[in-house]
């Protein structure tokens, strides 16, 4: 019989480190979090009481992770500027497309940053009310004010670069 443990770890490795990736824009940095969120998530296994789904029990724990963090590398101004991620198929403008957008989101407060990435990610209005602690209605409504935030935010950066 297969260890749960490794199964969830398998299962979510990559998405917690995309989701933390995004948020702090450091490889480095998400791939440590990452370890972390792992790290708590098999110390409170025991204790999951299956509430909510595991994966939104797991993205819980990384935005926590996450924001308990980030003040002591932002205070060490440990977190670099947006790192490109090299793909072999893309060409220079689809780099400094993304760039753009990592960019962008880092202009966003925390907030609004985890409502574009969850979403992004699949995850429900519910889930995601029960990520961030919110109910529905303010998931909906903060959705939409970050979508416009960050089009305005964007559209701006690509005036800047005429």
């Amino acid at each position: 019989m297969a260890d749960p443990l490794e199964e969830m770890y398998q299962a979510y490795k990559e998405p917690i480190f995309r989701y933390l990736r995004n948020m702090c824009r450091s490889r480095t940095i998400a791939e440590e979090l990452t370890h972390d969120t792992f790290i708590k998530a098999f110390k409170g296994y025991g204790g999951f009481r299956g509430d909510s789904s595991l994966k939104t029990w797991l993205f819980k724990i990384a935005r926590n992770t996450y924001l308990n963090e980030s003040g002591k590398f932002s205070r060490k101004n440990e977190i670099p500027f947006a790192e490109p991620e090299l793909q072999s198929e893309g060409t220079t403008r689809n780099i400094e497309t993304e760039m753009m957008i990592k960019q962008t989101l880092q202009r966003l407060t925390e907030k609004e940053r985890s409502l574009l990435v969850l979403r992004e990610q699949g995850f429900s209005l519910n889930e995601m009310a029960e990520i961030l602690n919110q109910t529905e209605g303010n998931i909906k409504v903060g959705i939409h004010r970050a979508k416009k935030k960050f089009k305005e935010f964007y559209l701006e950066g690509e005036e800047e670069r005429r």
